[in-house]
């Protein structure tokens, strides 16, 4: 695709095609209808050779046509040549003047007057009007009128280079607002919040840029104290769970249906403390100010840490794990933990029957850490691979069951991009999702 022009750019070069368009305009009509050395030097000088060579005499008096040339010469200052239609000098007066080639002799004849090179005008000489061309003059301007001649086309190089001096830092102080702008707005959108972009003009750009930093406040203050209250109610709410599990462990029925429904309502109580902790966690990675606490972490007890979890669940179910010795990762350890548990829960629901086997592998790969979970449920659909990672989001395979809030995904995104990595998930050929975090190695 390509690059879009700047806009700094686009000005730049419109203000200076509007300058060459005026210098264009002005030199079109000098030498149109103006009375300077340009318009003398493309307009009359042509016509001037044209009439010194009519006033020559005949060519087969040469000394009549030296004496001709000395008169110009002497009266208007000019050197003058007469050369035969092959190039050879018949008579010459003043500074000699270099033979033209053969290409300026054959256009000579073509035309009533040419200029070889400046400050050089030539015109076919003729014995009458319309008869054919017996020689060539060639004359050459005084160094007045070249001088005369130069002298505005440097003013016009002048005036253009300090035009375009002038006119670069100009367009550069018009798009220089909008650029910081633009970029603020941009990382403001890709949810950097703090974003500002600090115009303090006072014209519409000034105005605009402030109306965005405002906004932009408001938003990042409604943000944070929508995520505060979030936070606090689910930090309150963990008491009153706390207390219903313990009532919970107390109940003693003999009545085995009883029991199976008390058995339910702590499943949904063990789900309802799962979306709290992940609440909690999300408001930590969004409202803490310290940097993550950092540590060296083995891959292998983190992986047989979250293995023995989910055996402490369904002891029935396979959890193979196949981890490089010696792989670690500089990570916030808790928050590494809940993100792999999190893949590991995924797995465990959507991964087939208590029967079916979940696999963990982690490796370095490229300079990173790599650590994937695989099922070998019925996989994720093609459009929803990049879903299932929004908050709340709830797949195909996830709405047809009772549990889940579409936050674990969620906050598995959120903790490996805080520790600078990557996530994705992939189908497994021949049946099965995989779920593969990207850290940077130790």
């Amino acid at each position: 695709m390509a690059r879009p022009r700047r806009l700094y750019l686009r000005l730049y070069l419109a203000f200076l095609g509007v300058l060459v368009a005026v210098l264009a305009v002005s030199i079109g009509i000098t030498v149109l209808f103006g009375r300077g050395p340009i318009h003398f030097f493309f307009r009359q000088a042509p016509r001037f050779a044209v009439h010194l060579a009519r006033s020559l005499p005949p060519l087969d008096d040469p000394a009549a046509l030296t004496r001709a040339l000395d008169q110009f010469h002497d009266e208007l200052g000019i050197d003058a040549m007469v050369v035969d239609l092959g190039g050879l000098p018949l008579a010459s007066a003043g500074t000699p003047i270099p033979p033209p080639d053969s290409r300026v002799l054959v256009a000579a004849q073509r035309g009533p007057s040419w200029m070889p090179r400046p400050p050089l005008v030539g015109a076919p000489v003729r014995a009458r009007r319309g008869a054919p061309v017996q020689a060539i003059l060639i004359v050459r301007l005084p160094p007045e009128g070249a001088r005369a001649i130069l002298r505005p086309l440097t003013w016009l190089a002048v005036v253009l280079l300090v035009s375009l001096a002038l006119i670069y830092p100009l367009s550069r102080s018009i798009t220089r607002p909008i650029e910081r702008l633009t970029a603020a707005a941009e990382a403001f959108g890709g949810g950097e919040l703090s974003a500002r972009s600090g115009v303090k003009s006072d014209d519409e750009v000034g105005k605009l840029a402030r109306s965005f930093d405002e906004m932009a406040a408001r938003i990042q203050a409604a943000r944070k104290a929508e995520k505060e209250l979030l936070a606090n109610v689910s930090h309150e709410l963990r008491t009153p769970l706390a207390r219903i599990h313990v009532a919970l462990e107390l109940i003693q029925v003999r009545d085995q249906d009883v029991r199976s429904r008390l058995s339910v309502v702590g499943e949904e109580l063990n789900e309802l403390e799962r979306l709290i902790a992940d609440v909690l966690t999300t408001s930590r990675l969004e409202l803490a100010q310290a940097p993550l606490q950092r540590a060296l972490v083995s891959a292998v007890q983190l992986v047989e840490k979250g293995r023995q979890r989910v055996l402490a669940l369904e002891p029935e179910r396979p959890v193979q794990a196949e981890v490089q010795p010696g792989l670690q990762v500089l990570a916030d350890e808790p928050l590494l933990a809940r993100a792999l548990d999190n893949l590991l829960d995924n797995a465990r629901k959507y991964g087939g029957g208590p029967r079916s086997p979940i696999r963990v592998d982690a490796r370095q790969e490229n300079g990173e850490a790599v650590i994937a979970v695989s099922d070998a449920g019925a996989g994720i659909p093609a459009g929803e691979l990049e879903r299932i990672f929004d908050p709340f989001y709830r797949g195909t395979a996830a709405r047809a069951r009772e549990t889940g809030f579409g936050l674990g995904l969620a906050l598995a995104r959120r903790i490996v991009e805080a520790h600078g990595g990557s996530i994705r998930a992939s189908n497994v050929p021949g049946g099965g999702a995989r779920i593969e975090m990207r850290l940077p190695a130790a």
